[in-house]
């Protein structure tokens, strides 16, 4: 389950028999909605967690008040990786997007363009070809370990709360994702909505150990977060001919070296 719907499941949904209160809680869904805080396909979702999969609910736009988080129909976090512009993000962050994929960089508002997609592990590569930056995110050349000490880096709610990029921390967990899928890591460094195509860097080198993708529901487990593992993202970066840069040895950043990288490589995604 992808952790923006368990977000809401956590927040908003307390399922019960009582028409009452599933009514409020689908009211708080459109109002997310209405706010600009899911896409049409994630509020859906929503819904049918409390109205059952074989429900048909819609989602219908009801305010005209106009804000900057109303303009978006999808949103996340983007990074680059690799010179010529190109980016890594979550697929279901674009996958409603069609080709109108956007992404702030320096203030601006800049075209991208989806070069590759895999459904199967939730990736996709874009391209900001107008963007002549030569910094980008190294992919570590390290196995994972048990209590690695990480960075999850992005804009959970979107703009929502603030456009300022924000950090959380902690340790890689397990080694494994859901299902045992050996693709996947997990991390107790707190995600949300938002955070979706971030990185997960390592605390002291800032390189890639993963890609932020998903969580369970708090109400079955807390700080239970999940990421694509390094080693999974360059076989898909590989297959699309992208050439990746991999550090073989680590000195370390001191925090403000870190903060820097960071803030010149992570950017807010969108579709309009």
């Amino acid at each position: 389950m992808r952790f923006f719907i368990s977000l809401i499941v956590i927040l908003f949904v307390s399922i019960s028999n009582s028409y009452a209160s599933k009514s409020k809680d689908l009211r708080k869904i459109d109002k997310m909605y209405d706010d600009g805080l899911l896409s049409r396909a994630e509020c859906v979702k929503a819904k049918k967690k409390i109205l059952g999969s074989n429900s048909s609910p819609t989602c219908k736009k009801t305010s005209t008040k106009k804000t900057e988080n109303k303009d978006y129909s999808s949103q996340g976090t983007a990074f680059f990786i690799a010179k010529g512009g190109y980016l890594l993000t979550n697929y279901h962050v674009i996958e409603d997007c069609d080709a109108n994929v956007k992404i702030k960089y320096n203030r601006e508002t800049i075209d991208a363009e989806i070069i590759a997609n895999d459904r199967h592990l939730d990736m996709s590569l874009l391209r900001a070809s107008k963007i002549r930056n030569n910094k980008f995110l190294k992919l570590t050349n390290s196995e994972p370990e048990k209590l690695q000490r990480v960075i999850a880096v992005g804009y959970p709610f979107g703009k929502y709360v603030s456009d300022d990029l924000k950090f959380t921390s902690g340790i890689i967990s397990a080694l494994k994702g859901p299902d045992d899928s050996s693709t996947m890591i997990q991390v107790d460094a707190a995600l949300n909505p938002g955070n979706s195509g971030g990185p997960i860097v390592d605390e002291s080198s800032g390189d890639l150990v993963g890609v932020a993708n998903m969580k369970l529901d708090a109400s079955i487990s807390e700080g239970t977060n999940f990421a694509i593992k390094s080693s999974t993202i360059e076989n898909f970066l590989t297959a699309n001919k992208i050439k990746t840069s991999t550090t073989y040895l680590s000195f370390g950043k001191s925090r403000d070296g870190l903060l820097k990288l960071l803030e010149s490589t992570t950017v807010f995604v969108f579709c309009n």
